[in-house]
């Protein structure tokens, strides 16, 4: 999909993107040799123009991606317009302000505008990258299928431990209480390590090998086989659901700061026109 709308039309919004970029950057340092550059004079207004009518268009692709009976182009052009476009306003704005910067609501207009940027790059890497290692996880092991599995080797050590030794039922105990227990979600998840559960497992389960009675040593390596299936499919499934989580996780950042970017370009506009 990244590679798709990133050289949509035989990579025609970078090709655009670029030239507009040198053509301006040339337009700034012929107006630059003329005088003092700084956003209220005719060409630092003109980059302002230019940079309002970006961000104007950027932000169209969040009604564009829901309107899909739309005849505007299509939305991989749009996707590719997006980002290409997006890059260029980090150009613009400083031609704009004359690279002057200081501690005001311009500033920061300018500040969350370069964190939407790099939210949005960091989206199209993680397309990039996530929904192959997914591809991946579910060729192995389809998550809707791992539930029912865990609840069915649950099932098969709770007949295993029947009316065997305390050692026995503690293990099984111990795998139905990880199961009950939630797992993480959101930002909980991403932040939590993928630990190899089996290696994990392995070595708990050899701490409790002496502790079991001799005579029941062979049921201990049943169920050792069962907890040891059992960790490999919730290894799978947290994995699965990390990626899952990645993919979308940078929108949390790219969307409310489009927003508040938005509001700040707003206020900049009111203050520089009305005051």
């Amino acid at each position: 999909m990244a590679h798709s709308f990133l050289s949509y039309g035989s990579g025609r919004w970078l090709w655009i993107s670029l030239a507009s970029g040198l053509g301006l950057v040339l337009h700034y340092s012929y107006y630059r040799m003329k005088g003092v550059a700084y956003g209220g004079s005719v060409e630092g207004l003109l980059y302002g123009v230019v940079g309002t009518t970006l961000i104007a268009i950027l932000m169209y692709l969040g009604i564009r991606r829901r309107s899909y009976s739309s005849h505007a182009g299509t939305l991989q052009g749009w996707l590719s317009a997006h980002v290409y476009l997006g890059l260029l306003t980090l150009v613009v704005i400083p031609l704009h302000a004359g690279f002057r910067f200081g501690w005001d609501v311009h500033t920061l207009a300018f500040a969350l505008l370069v964190v939407v940027v790099l939210s949005g790059v960091g989206g199209v890497l993680l397309y990039r990258v996530i929904p192959g290692r997914l591809t991946r996880f579910e060729a192995r092991q389809q998550p809707d299928k791992i539930d029912p599995q865990l609840a069915r080797l649950l099932s098969d050590m709770r007949a295993l431990v029947k009316d065997k030794s305390n050692e026995l039922v503690e293990i099984y105990r111990a795998e139905l209480a990880v199961s009950q227990n939630r797992i993480p979600s959101g930002w909980a998840l991403l932040r939590g390590q993928t630990r190899d559960l089996l290696a994990e497992r392995s070595s708990e389960l050899a701490a409790k090998a002496a502790a079991v009675p001799m005579e029941e040593q062979a049921t201990f390596q049943v169920l050792s086989q069962l907890v040891l299936k059992k960790a490999q499919l919730e290894l799978n499934l947290l994995q699965q659901m990390q990626l899952r989580n990645a993919l979308k996780a940078w929108l949390y950042v790219h969307v409310p700061v489009s927003i508040a970017m938005v509001c700040a370009v707003v206020i900049h506009l009111i203050v520089v026109f009305w005051y």
